[in-house]
């Protein structure tokens, strides 16, 4: 799996779906999905036709059964061998020097008091530049070498995320973003704030450079945004670092800046505003039932698995993880 698919079929095919859809304003993979919707219907509206010409309607309806059932195992097959068979690589564990004891309850605090320092200090100078563009070769050149070092041995061709049919789906439940696995574009929620985008657009390209699963995408976007040195991307990182860590029953105003404190107001207005909780509830649900299908026994709660990476692999001075054979 490690050796020739994530890095020996898929490899070629993301590169090969990146020179298709690189140049398009728009997501190819709405264009895949709105095909396949197109031929199920045109199927259907056929065989309804034939149903009233014959006198065994029920052979129509069969028929039109067995046409759906086809269109549908041909996506599937195209999901299973362009992107879902990574969800069987190994863990990112098996390639860098994991070491569980490090994981502690005084290691979980120590993170906390870190991030909770890292985002008061670098609060003012992230914020004065909230109004520019995500810099994305800055986001780039901090990715890269993380991938790399957590297993890929070649080179994921990522670029700026595309708008997306599903967009109002996303705000509706609180989706910050996805690929599509049928073309492997990324698309990112239009309502997310400035500051999570760096680590999210991270993250996304973490999923395009074959890591399926989402506490080791998560990991690489938090290890990429916090070994840049640019304050919004450093900024990003170490706010959704926090939010993964099991919070406290009670933060005093003193513990953050009023910079940050605004931040996580938006954050909440956002969400009070945008998300359906019935929605999203349902959203979420299927979505664990999903991940579990594909062998991620944790379900949803593999987002916050993080935690435990970021404290049980060690770094070196780059801010890289240090790999099982150093």
């Amino acid at each position: 799996m490690e050796h020739d698919y994530a890095n020996g079929f898929y490899a070629r095919w993301e590169l090969a779906a990146h020179a298709m859809s690189s140049a398009l304003p728009w997501s190819l993979g709405d264009v895949a999905v709105l095909v396949g919707v197109v031929v199920i219907i045109w199927r259907v509206v056929a065989r309804a036709r034939d149903a009233r010409r014959s006198r065994r309607p029920w052979r129509s309806a069969f028929g039109a059964f067995v046409d759906v059932v086809a269109v549908l195992a041909v996506y599937a097959v195209w999901f299973e061998a362009g992107w879902g068979w990574n969800y069987d690589r190994a863990p990112i564990e098996t390639r860098v020097r994991y070491e569980s004891a490090r994981v502690t309850a005084a290691a979980v605090d120590a993170l906390r008091v870190r991030a909770i320092a890292e985002l008061n200090s670098i609060a003012p100078a992230a914020h004065a530049r909230q109004d520019e563009p995500l810099d994305l070769a800055a986001l780039h050149a901090a990715w890269l070498p993380v991938v790399r070092r957590a297993g890929d041995s070649w080179t994921p061709l990522v670029g700026a995320p595309k708008p997306t049919l599903a967009d109002p789906f996303m705000n509706a439940n609180g989706t910050s973003g996805f690929i599509n696995p049928l073309s492997l574009t990324v698309q990112l929620a239009s309502d997310l704030l400035w500051f999570e985008r760096p680590f999210d657009l991270a993250h996304e390209w973490s999923h395009v450079a074959a890591y399926a699963r989402e506490d080791e995408a998560n990991y690489l976007a938090a290890l990429t945004c916090l070994r840049s040195r640019d304050p919004v991307l450093r900024y990003s990182g170490w706010m959704e670092l926090f939010l993964s860590l099991p919070p406290l029953p009670h933060y005093a105003r003193r513990t953050f800046t009023p910079l940050v404190w605004s931040d996580f107001a938006a954050i909440a207005r956002r969400d009070r505003t945008r998300v359906n909780l019935s929605f999203a509830r349902f959203s979420w649900h299927a979505y664990n039932a999903y991940l579990k299908s594909n062998r991620v026994a944790a379900g949803v709660e593999s987002y916050d698995e993080v935690t435990r990476l970021m404290i049980a692999v060690p770094l070196d001075r780059e801010g890289l993880p240090v790999t099982s054979r150093t």
